[in-house]
């Protein structure tokens, strides 16, 4: 176990122990806010199980379930409990399929049906069909759904993979979140299944958790009759991605445990933090160090004109900042330097180099695509990521076989026979020596070129979409691309594969710029968040709203009138989530068409007692001879 086992005990870590000795059937909902300590909690309560009920789940052959978010969180819990057997941590997708994957033959069925329904639906779309194009696109695309379920009948087993390819077994991201939700509503078998393997589950980050997978979770919990505890840790305030439940609804006899600790912030930060929560919830948090060891801090609220020079008056913020403070770390864009939050807009696309690449995922209504590019994880960028460019990178050369083995069907398939695999490395070799030109001639276009000759000369494995977009008659002619997929990938083919590497840096937080989205549960010394309608926000958020400058939608005020979430709302969580990411110091910074009705919203809300204005800052750093 790690030093988060050794943490002092919170009233929510007793609480949460005291239903985990329960007998029976147990359930709780723990809300912690931001640096409250909440994988603390969880890998304690993991801890607690491990140490009072190891021999009794040994014989049973029964191991704990703990559901995370990401890949990164499930690693950092494995580390954090040593990697002990008895405790089964994975993404929910992993945890889904490895539940459900015995269940070969309903697997089956449950993609007939699917088949069923596109082939149904697409049959009443060519009948109303009037142009003789859509309609021959309508029907080459049933076509294909059909060669699909017509495949079927040869699957030996399916598998799980990040696209979905049915006529081949192959079962997608999307597909585990609706269908094994949708199984255990219906078969109590396997509810009983999981219950008896995994007696204890846990869900983190359950705020951003689907609603079908917490319904199915709790319909579990209801019907099993075996001892069963089921806990989700998560705070419906930090909820980000509009397909999570936000608010878990609670069973009549679960323990709901607040954890109001903040060991994270400065005591200015944690000011900013708490009023910025206020009109959500009114769930005040409060220092969870003594005093003495914790930090007074700096924060501030800067307003700046929406037609001021972007960069210019970046670095004058942060020359301001880094006199105010006394801290040359506002200047630094290394680790200990400041981390930039922006809403994944085109401010940091133009900083970091990747503008086109930007507007290539984000066309007018754009499709889940553009969610996937803020993410980091697009199937159309993945081969970049994990093969193109590591294998361009000289600094991987020794690395390179290993590179291909895992993501080349070169090196990897169909080597049976006398001198294939020198055959196969040495047109690996040719091949890498080409790619390495393209990517080194980049230029316009060079994503298409590069993509496509990587996958002629099978350097990549692409996801079936992608092979079907890059070979139109080759062996995934079956696959369906929407309009609006085939939209993203045209423009994504004229872009300049050297956008690429800025683009990378950004997702994987090496830049002094990140979304809120890639730096969920991250922290840093020092932050600047960005609020900026005009830079092309998401269209689900809008800080002009928020902050009563620019009108609701219609369709807001419907939502607020049916008590459903609004921009407003999705826009205060946003904010939330950047502001307390700073440990020690953080500005906030407000790009308005009108400074002053900015600065008075900011006051009203309770936002901000005094905010700063560009002159202020002039005038300050003016006043200092030493500031140049």
């Amino acid at each position: 176990m790690t030093g988060r086992i050794d943490a002092r005990d919170t009233d929510a870590d007793r609480l949460i122990r005291d239903v985990l000795d329960r007998k029976g059937k147990a359930g709780f909902i723990i809300t912690a806010g931001a640096g409250s300590g909440k994988t603390t909690s969880l890998v304690k309560a993991l801890a607690h199980v491990t140490a009072t009920r190891r021999t009794q789940l040994r014989a049973r052959t029964q191991r704990i379930a703990c559901i995370t978010y990401t890949e990164v969180a499930a690693a950092e819990i494995h580390g954090d409990v040593h990697d002990d057997p008895l405790v089964y941590v994975s993404t929910i997708h992993s945890f889904l399929w490895d539940a459900v994957a015995p269940f070969q033959s309903d697997i089956g069925a449950w993609i007939k049906r699917q088949l069923a329904g596109k082939l149904d639906e697409l049959g009443g779309k060519i009948d109303k069909a009037k142009a003789p194009t859509k309609r021959d696109a309508l029907t080459q695309d049933r076509a294909r759904y059909q060669r699909q379920l017509d495949g079927l009948h040869s699957v030996r087993k399916f598998t799980y993979s990040v696209g979905p390819d049915y006529g081949r077994g192959q079962v997608g991201h999307a597909d585990v979140l609706k269908m094994v939700p949708r199984m255990l509503l219906e078969q109590p078998l396997l509810a009983k299944v999981i219950a008896t393997r995994f007696p204890i589950v846990f869900v983190d980050e359950s705020q951003d958790t689907e609603e079908d997978v917490v319904a199915s979770l709790i319909h579990m919990y209801r019907t099993v009759k075996s001892d069963f505890c089921l806990g989700f840790f998560g705070d419906p305030m930090q909820q980000i991605y509009p397909t999570g439940i936000g608010q878990v609804p609670a069973e009549p006899d679960w323990a709901l445990i607040n954890k109001p600790e903040n060991f994270r912030s400065s005591r200015r930060v944690l000011e900013v933090v708490n009023r910025v929560r206020a009109a959500a919830d009114g769930n005040k948090q409060t220092p969870g160090r003594p005093d003495e060891l914790t930090p007074e801090g700096h924060a501030y609220f800067i307003v700046l004109p929406a037609d001021a020079d972007r960069v210019a008056s970046m670095d004058a913020v942060r020359r301001w900042l880094a006199h105010r403070t006394s801290s040359d770390a506002w200047s630094a864009d290394g680790p200990d330097g400041v981390k930039i939050l922006v809403a994944m807009h085109k401010l940091a696309a133009r900083r970091l180099g990747f503008a086109n690449l930007h507007a290539a995922f984000h066309p007018k209504n754009p499709p889940a695509l553009a969610t996937a590019f803020i993410e980091g994880t697009a199937w159309p960028i993945t081969p970049f990521a994990n093969v193109i460019l590591p294998l361009c990178d000289a600094s991987n050369d020794n690395a390179a076989l290993r590179i291909l083995r895992k993501h080349s069907g070169l090196i990897r398939d169909d080597l049976a026979g006398a001198g294939v695999v020198r055959e196969r490395l040495t047109s690996a070799r040719q091949a890498l020596t080409e790619l390495r030109g393209l990517v080194a001639a980049a230029g316009p276009g060079s994503v298409g070129k590069t993509l496509r000759f990587a996958h002629h000369a099978r350097l990549i494995d692409p996801v079936p979409q992608l092979a079907r977009y890059l070979d139109p008659d080759g062996p995934h002619s079956d696959q369906v691309l929407s309009e609006k997929a085939r939209e993203v990938l045209d423009a994504f083919m004229t872009c300049d594969v050297h956008e690429l590497q800025g683009y990378l840096r950004y997702v994987s937080r090496q830049s002094p710029y990140s979304t809120q989205h890639a730096t969920k549960g991250a922290e840093f010394p020092r932050v600047i968040v960005l609020l900026d309608d005009s830079e092309g926000v998401l269209p689900a958020y809008s800080y002009d709203k928020l902050l009563g400058l620019a009108e609701l939608s219609q369709t807001d005020r419907e939502n607020k009138a049916n008590g459903k979430d609004t921009t407003v709302e999705r826009s205060r969580r946003l904010l939330y989530v950047c502001v307390s990411r700073a440990r020690e110091e953080l500005a906030v910074i407000v790009y308005a068409d009108n400074v002053e009705a900015a600065i008075l919203s900011l006051k009203v809300s309770g936002l901000a007692d005094e905010p700063l204005t560009l002159t202020d800052l002039t005038n300050d750093l003016n006043g200092d001879p030493s500031i140049t």
